[in-house]
């Protein structure tokens, strides 16, 4: 009998767990929409760059390069109508050069890094997130399935 309860104790915490939806509070969406200029998108992706100090190379070396490598490769084949698509990045300092608030941006309060992107030293990661909040990431390197997934899941 202790064992069927244990079982069972453990089954449903497991179901619970893995039921629940990743959703960002209204307020911090509503922030998110203000500081990223995020309007009319059904969805905002944020290509996310970690510190430098977290990365074992220098992926803040050549960031325009970088940018045109990721929607040349990454991005060619993606329908991003309705998509807000951005760069984030965790070094503003290494970053100020390209910081437009348009398409690039610093991690603002390391929102992004405190949230989604700290649990492990990388260089990259992406986050998806639809109007109600419900998100979707993967850390580290990335490809166009990996974003495509991610859409799907937040749709």
């Amino acid at each position: 009998m202790k064992k069927t309860f244990i079982l069972f104790t453990l089954s449903f915490l497991a179901n619970f767990t893995f039921s629940q939806e990743n959703t960002i509070p209204k307020d911090q969406l509503l922030n998110l929409k203000q500081i990223y200029n995020w309007t009319n998108e059904k969805v905002l992706v944020v290509n996310f760059y970690y510190p430098k100090k977290k990365c074992h190379y220098d992926q803040y070396g050549n960031l325009k390069n970088g940018k045109k490598w990721f929607e040349a490769d990454i991005y060619k084949d993606i329908n991003l109508s309705n998509i807000k698509n951005i760069y984030v990045y965790s070094d503003k300092i290494k970053a100020q050069k390209i910081i437009d608030n348009k398409t690039c941006f610093e991690d603002f309060e390391n929102y992004f890094l405190k949230n989604f992107f700290n649990m492990y030293d990388n260089c990259y990661g992406i986050i998806a997130i639809n109007n109600d909040g419900k998100f979707s990431y993967k850390i580290g390197e990335f490809s166009s399935k990996d974003v495509i997934l991610l859409l799907e899941n937040v749709n």
